[in-house]
């Protein structure tokens, strides 16, 4: 029984990771082919219309994540996943479609907006489906391939419109539509878990108690009055950073380094394949801290992630060297500063993977089962905000000032990261008890009826 169940909730975690994989690359496949749509649909290299298309999907899937967070706490979360995959997936097959013209640009639009209410459906849902499958002593780590299937996404965007590109760019869309289509299909053969959670599941005596709390929207005022929910939910500021780094990594380098965009990618590949590696050792490190009863180590490894980094990647980023016209990637990195500015990159994006993992973890552990979608919808609408912000903030200061100066605002924002953590610190174990303290009333009088 035992074995079956834990057979069974590794094969989901498995499907929502690649869902999750799939779902991330759609919203990557436009800047790798930026100037080859504009000319395909008649814009001859203007960028606006896509830049408008592309503020449309956040905003819709940010509506979509709110509502569709909202109703996983309250209905069956399977057929949200399973709805949410066949929308994104449809949508982008039938991309394939659309013709070189300004209806074919419309009709990209619209398929583009639906594949925003896609991905809305598909996050919240996902991650309380996750809560309810990883045991609480393996939350950070559990919860770390939730975060890395958002950079295997990204990478996978890149990567797959990089390549069909030159061939037809709209071939990307529909490979990664047919591989949805295909999970989809798989989803329907997957059995919801309970929202009792692994943990007690294991139990014998409780496999047969289903937990029948749903949210209600009087429950709202219960979920903003954790003072830890708050501070989680209203630290997008730490979405700002990353955003501004990754909207002027090109320019900068380009700027301040002579370095071209190829040589660039590569750079930028390096320090998110660390940030993976750091999400997952710090998850692991989170979760072997939490059994030894230290409860807020996985709040206390979010805030030295999120203070840590601070010097490392201000120095990182002052830096001077300018590199050879045309320099190959090893020729670069021969280049003392070069290679002294990757390195502090790469340590610094490292730590900073120690953030992914516990806020997730936390997230589940301050929250009833039926609020957590909820929770983290409300937090993904902020994030969205977040990564809308700091492309604007970068590339004003940018503009005004240079590349140098907008990438340094990355560091005003994250020096405020830290403000954000502390108030979860000194809350997050009395809250915690508070939900536990419900919770196992709630188990009693559930076994008892």
């Amino acid at each position: 029984m035992k074995n079956k169940f834990h057979r069974s909730s590794l094969i989901s975690i498995i499907l929502f990771i690649v869902i999750l994989s799939l779902v991330y690359s759609v919203q990557n496949m436009i800047s790798p082919n930026l100037e080859i749509i504009s000319y395909y649909f008649g814009f001859g290299g203007a960028t606006a219309q896509l830049g408008v298309l592309t503020s449309t999907f956040t905003i819709l899937s940010g509506i979509s994540i709110v509502i569709f967070g909202y109703l996983s706490d309250k209905i069956t979360r399977k057929w949200i996943v399973l709805g949410g995959t066949l929308l994104y997936s449809i949508f982008s097959m039938l991309i394939i479609l659309v013709t070189p013209n300004l209806n074919g640009f419309n009709l990209f639009f619209f398929f583009t907006s639906l594949n925003g209410f896609g991905f809305g459906a598909i996050i919240p849902s996902v991650f309380s489906l996750m809560g309810d499958l990883i045991s609480k002593d393996n939350r950070s780590k559990g919860f770390s391939f939730f975060s890395i299937a958002s950079l295997l996404g990204m990478a996978l965007g890149l990567i797959t419109a990089t390549i069909t590109g030159p061939i037809d760019w709209r071939l990307s869309y529909f490979i990664i539509g047919i591989l949805g289509f295909v999970i989809a299909l798989m989803v329907l053969f997957l059995q919801e878990p309970s929202r009792i959670g692994k943990d007690y599941m294991l139990l014998e005596e409780s496999d047969t108690v289903e937990y029948t709390y749903r949210i209600k929207k009087s429950d709202l005022k219960e979920i903003f009055k954790k003072k830890s929910n708050i501070w989680l939910i209203v630290n997008f500021v730490d979405t700002i950073p990353t955003g501004i780094i990754l909207f002027l990594i090109f320019y900068y380098m380009s700027d301040f380094h002579n370095v071209p965009e190829d040589i660039s990618l590569i750079f930028l590949g390096t320090i998110l394949i660390s940030t993976l590696i750091g999400t997952l050792a710090f998850g692991v490190i989170g979760d072997k801290l939490f059994k030894k009863g230290k409860r807020n180590a996985r709040v206390l490894l979010a805030l030295l992630g999120n203070v840590i980094p601070i010097p490392l990647i201000f120095i990182a980023l002052i830096i001077p060297f300018n590199a050879p016209d045309n320099i190959a990637i090893g020729e670069l990195f021969a280049i003392p500063e070069a290679a002294i500015m990757l390195i502090l990159m790469i340590i610094g994006m490292f730590v900073n993977g120690a953030v992914n993992g516990s806020w997730y973890a936390t997230v589940v552990d301050l929250n009833l089962p039926e609020h957590r979608g909820t929770t983290l919808a409300t937090a993904n609408f902020f994030d969205i905000i977040g990564r809308s912000v700091g492309p604007l903030i970068g590339s004003f200061i940018r503009d005004a000032f240079g590349s140098v100066y907008g990438m340094m605002m990355s560091i005003v924002f994250w020096i405020v990261l830290p403000f954000f953590w502390i108030p979860v610190l000194k809350n997050v174990i009395s809250e915690m008890d508070a939900t536990a303290k419900i919770f196992s009333e709630r188990l009693k009088e559930l076994e008892k009826s």
